[in-house]
């Protein structure tokens, strides 16, 4: 009965993944992303293709917890969560170890707020103040530490540019265009910073398609800034758009999806700690 389930769930996230880049509505996809930047790409799409004004899940006791009730008759939401299992495999040394793997995928129930009832919920995101909502020092200091120093200064007519070692292929700089408007500044900052996060200098001239990467930062650079209230739609779109031609989307899109996710959850997720760390001091 698991495995049918299971089975189950796999096809929805591939007929959903198919109906959402036949309908051109990877917009859609990218905002319910940067709403549930903890699920997986599968998760996601699972999500997206059952509910698809979802915008906070979680499982039935987990509401409990926060005073919320799950209105009777609600349908649950199904996603998969991953079966882990302790074994003993030998290391390089021909010694054994013991790790806990993932075997399988099981299916679960959650919940959207909508489909709840109870106490008040606090934001999931505390606004930044600032016309690019203080990205733009944050982002900058995220590719610090990352390091790839960031430069503002004229980008000899682009808005900004990721530059690799000629010898490593490593990201070593980073510079944008400080004539931008705020907001224009910190998306290509984040842009680039993706760039810098999965793209070598050897992978981006030789081993993905430039439309691919692009796509990718892009993506990545629209997910970071949509989760901190800034919608960059008007510009991402189009230009992922543009260097989508004549590519097999569906295709694009798998192999992008998890890839654009994780680098998307790194830079949130450290944004998120540094800045509660800087209120908190």
């Amino acid at each position: 009965m698991k495995t049918t389930k299971t089975a189950q769930a796999f096809q929805l996230l591939s007929e959903g993944l198919t109906e959402l880049l036949e309908s051109g509505d990877w917009q859609k996809y990218l905002k319910v992303q940067s709403q549930f930047h903890n699920y997986s790409f599968n998760n996601v799409m699972l999500i997206l293709s059952q509910f698809p004004e979802a915008s906070r899940v979680a499982g039935y006791q987990h509401w409990q917890k926060l005073g919320r009730q799950v209105k009777k008759g609600s349908k649950s939401i199904k996603i998969l969560a991953p079966l882990k299992r302790k074994m003993e495999r030998e290391n390089d040394k021909g010694e054994l170890e013991t790790k806990t793997g993932i075997v399988g995928f099981r299916t679960v129930s959650v919940f959207d707020v909508s489909q709840t009832e109870g106490d008040d919920l606090p934001e999931i995101v505390s606004p930044l103040s600032g016309d690019d909502q203080g990205l733009i020092d944050r982002l900058t200091a995220f590719s610090s530490q990352n390091n790839v120093p960031v430069l503002f200064q004229g980008a000899l007519g682009a808005n900004g540019w990721c530059r690799y070692n000629g010898k490593t292929g490593q990201p070593i700089e980073i510079v944008v265009d400080p004539l931008l408007p705020k907001q224009h500044q910190a998306k290509t900052l984040c842009h680039e910073i993706a760039h810098s996060i999965l793209h070598s200098r050897t992978q981006y001239n030789d081993h993905i398609p430039r439309s691919q990467a692009e796509l990718e930062a892009e993506s990545v650079a629209f997910i970071v800034l949509h989760y901190f209230g800034i919608d960059s739609s008007d510009y991402s779109f189009p230009y992922v758009a543009g260097w989508q031609q004549g590519e097999d989307a569906l295709e694009n899109l798998r192999q992008s999806g998890i890839r654009i996710q994780k680098a998307a959850n790194q830079v949130i997720e450290w944004v998120e700690i540094n800045t509660q760390t800087a209120l908190a001091a």
